[in-house]
């Protein structure tokens, strides 16, 4: 499995540094929620993850190299990013989006081939979107939009999946769609998922790995049952909260403003 890791990375608009001499490295194989307060810099991490931004200082590596030095169509043979809210041409169906994860894999030598068509069914089949292969996009719903979208990464065929929000403007019901969908992604195939969450207890019932930013440094990361506290909320996110046991999923559940007969301690082993 490749290997994502960021050493030193430094992200400034203008003159105001977003992210402050950074050192990552994402789990392979797993999923890492990325989590903090509006303008932490969770965003600009993914998105240097993905080379869309170019550090000021340190870098990002793919496998021990630079990913700003590598081509721009391995990068996306490799890595496969969905922004926050992406949106399409009006009138594209679910089918021609999703073929669209499949330009990194043509050329001038290579136009469509089998194997394309076997990438875009098979990403349809995954999502449970082959019944609304022929549907444009508009006439979905939030939820099944963004299925299509994933389906379209994963078309792409890249064995590291980077998605900013995926459940942004979407309903509680489809909130746990995309997230099951996701969790059964890495289950059944192994990849590795790195996502911007907001809601932290989504974050520890269905990440491996999460890190808590705070200014622009990493403040903590680790198994979520080790890293969710009291101390961590009240210091990444600024709100006195009780950490509970999620008595579905085992692991950390927050609930805002103090409580009787909180200990804070770290919750029992959840998900594996």
């Amino acid at each position: 499995m490749p290997v994502l890791r960021t050493e030193g990375l430094t992200v400034a608009y203008g003159e105001r540094p977003v992210l402050d001499g950074l050192t990552l490295t994402i789990p392979a194989g797993r999923i890492t929620a990325l989590v903090g307060r509006n303008g932490c810099g969770k965003s600009t991490l993914l998105r240097a993850l993905a080379r869309l931004l170019r550090p000021r200082g340190g870098t990002v590596y793919l496998d021990g190299a630079s990913i700003f030095r590598m081509p721009t169509r391995e990068v996306a043979r490799r890595l496969g990013i969905l922004p926050q809210a992406p949106s399409a041409p009006e009138g594209l169906t679910v089918r021609e989006l999703v073929a669209l994860g499949r330009y990194p894999h043509q050329g001038w030598l290579r136009q469509w081939s089998e194997a394309d068509e076997r990438a875009v069914e098979s990403a349809l089949a995954a999502t449970g979107m082959l019944d609304l292969a022929d549907r444009p996009l508009d006439a979905l719903s939030g939820g099944q939009r963004q299925r299509a979208w994933i389906a379209m990464a994963l078309a792409q065929e890249t064995e590291i999946l980077l998605l900013d929000e995926p459940t942004t403007y979407l309903d509680m019901a489809h909130q746990v769609e995309v997230l099951e969908l996701l969790y059964e992604l890495n289950q059944a195939r192994g990849r590795t998922i790195v996502m911007v969450l907001h809601d932290l207890n989504q974050a520890c019932r269905y990440a491996h790995h999460l890190v808590a930013l705070k200014d622009g440094r990493i403040y903590a990361q680790g198994d979520p049952r080790e890293v969710v506290t009291p101390e961590m909320v009240r210091e990444v996110f600024g709100i006195e909260c009780c950490v509970l046991t999620d008595p579905l999923a085992g692991t950390p559940l927050c609930i805002p403003a103090a409580c009787k007969g909180c200990t804070g301690n770290t919750p029992p082993r959840g998900r594996t």
